[in-house]
């Protein structure tokens, strides 16, 4: 995992601290995907990431992740890393490739499931076409997150669709691994840390609330 970290460390230090903010808008986000004669048709998005188009902008990433939310079985799908830490222990790398594409064929935006699909590609000696593609993804994904916001109050929070995406920017992105402490703020987490390199601040709030509204939108629809 080690010489993996490595090959992509020139490149989050590059991005971490480049990028603009990016207004995060679900009201927005839902009208431009629920929109099927325009180019921003969820299904048509998600083609485009699925056969790895590189055209593919910031904003329509972000479309494609938030988006993501506002479909159907956004819930039901959240990704479950148990197996994956499992198989990842134990080096079993042919059974984490299967499990990782088992959860992206329901939920192509997991950041953990691209990750690690792409490490095991990489430890089974796969073309570095093909490993490349889903590390990629990832990137491009924390890359979408980090611009939602600067994560210095609520309501500038780092928007993410799942808990578990926090602590994948918290320890993996920002490399913050002296989480001090965690509470509710209004819908945001809040966490006390020591800066890295990559995140400045001794806070960190990230906005996981969108699970809970959906929530509350699919039991109003009953």
């Amino acid at each position: 995992m080690k010489i993996f970290c490595i090959i992509f460390s020139v490149i989050f230090m590059n991005i971490a601290y480049s990028q603009d903010e990016m207004v995060i808008n679900y009201d927005d986000i839902k009208s431009k995907i629920q929109d099927s004669k325009s180019e921003n048709f969820y299904p048509k998005l998600l083609k485009r990431f699925n056969d790895f188009d590189s055209t593919l902008t910031n904003y329509e990433i972000a479309l494609i992740y938030y988006g993501f939310s506002f479909q159907e079985d956004y819930l039901k799908n959240r990704p479950s890393e148990v197996n994956l830490n499992k198989l990842k222990e134990n080096e079993d790398f042919e059974g984490l490739a299967k499990e990782c594409l088992k959860i992206l064929d329901l939920n192509p935006v997991s950041l953990e499931a691209n990750n690690l699909l792409g490490y095991s590609l990489f430890k089974l000696g796969k073309p570095e076409a093909d490993w490349k593609k889903y590390q990629k993804r990832y990137r491009d994904i924390r890359k979408v997150i980090a611009m939602s916001g600067n994560g210095l109050s609520c309501d500038t929070a780092f928007k993410v669709i799942y808990v578990s995406d926090e602590y994948n920017m918290i320890y993996s992105y920002f490399e913050l691994n002296s989480n001090k402490r965690q509470k509710m703020v209004g819908l945001c987490d809040y966490f006390v840390n020591q800066p890295s390199e990559y995140y400045k601040a001794t806070e960190i709030y990230f906005d996981a609330s969108r699970s809970l509204l959906r929530h509350e939108e699919i039991i109003n629809k009953k």
